[in-house]
């Protein structure tokens, strides 16, 4: 009688297993087929956030939005703010070495993004992607090590897929350690505060101070 009760739980127990093994692959997957096949850049995003939303819920594992809103202070939350924004301006006096001279106003045109949908795009990733993307890698994902691991070297890989086109190779290398090194820190702010707004808050500067650069770029 108990016989397919236990197998019941052997194979959620295997799903969840199953679902955790993939997690960290989700972006590789959504981004790429959104940027490679489909050439769009909503369909990269929104399959992207669709998924992980996903995952986190099938996974069994329950995760409160408001975690984004606990652990900050008067000291941390300042500075990782600062560094956030100076990802945009190094990006922005950088920029004749670091991207691939005319490539990103065609890239970005040939994935959909026009003068007239940027601002609806620029509104969208700014109010889900860093919050949503917190709460998958920093939470759902976390790690409690104080060391530099796997999943720290992922959430900086994807990043590459999108930046492969617009960025010259020798800087793919030095903002994929860059990227990695922020995924750590923040894992190590949100420890000693004891939520994710450190990340958070950095999260947030660094997507806003980068993609309105990349907008001002494009439309020149």
């Amino acid at each position: 009688m108990l016989k397919p009760f236990i197998q019941s739980d052997l194979h959620q127990i295997r799903v969840k297993k199953f679902i955790r093994m993939i997690a960290p692959l989700v972006p590789y997957i959504t981004v790429g087929m959104g940027l490679l096949v489909c050439h769009n850049a909503w369909v990269a995003i929104l399959s992207y956030h669709l998924v992980m939303l996903a995952v986190i819920s099938t996974s069994g594992k329950r995760l409160s939005f408001f975690q984004i809103f606990k652990g900050g202070d008067k000291i941390r939350l300042p500075l990782l703010a600062a560094v956030g924004i100076g990802g945009g301006l190094l990006l922005w006096f950088l920029k004749p070495w670091v991207l691939l001279t005319g490539e990103m106003k065609v890239f970005t045109q040939s994935l959909g993004l026009t003068q007239q949908s940027w601002p609806l795009f620029i509104t969208y990733f700014i109010l889900v992607s860093p919050a949503l993307e917190e709460i998958y890698w920093r939470s759902f994902l976390g790690d409690p090590s104080t060391k530099l691991v796997l999943n720290d070297f992922l959430f900086s890989g994807y990043h590459m897929i999108v930046l492969a086109g617009i960025v010259q190779v020798a800087w793919l290398v030095v903002i994929f350690l860059v990227l990695a090194a922020a995924a750590w820190i923040w894992r190590l702010a949100n420890r000693l505060g004891g939520g994710l707004m450190s990340s958070f808050i950095s999260h947030l500067a660094a997507d806003i101070s980068i993609i309105l650069v990349s907008y001002f770029l494009v439309i020149r």
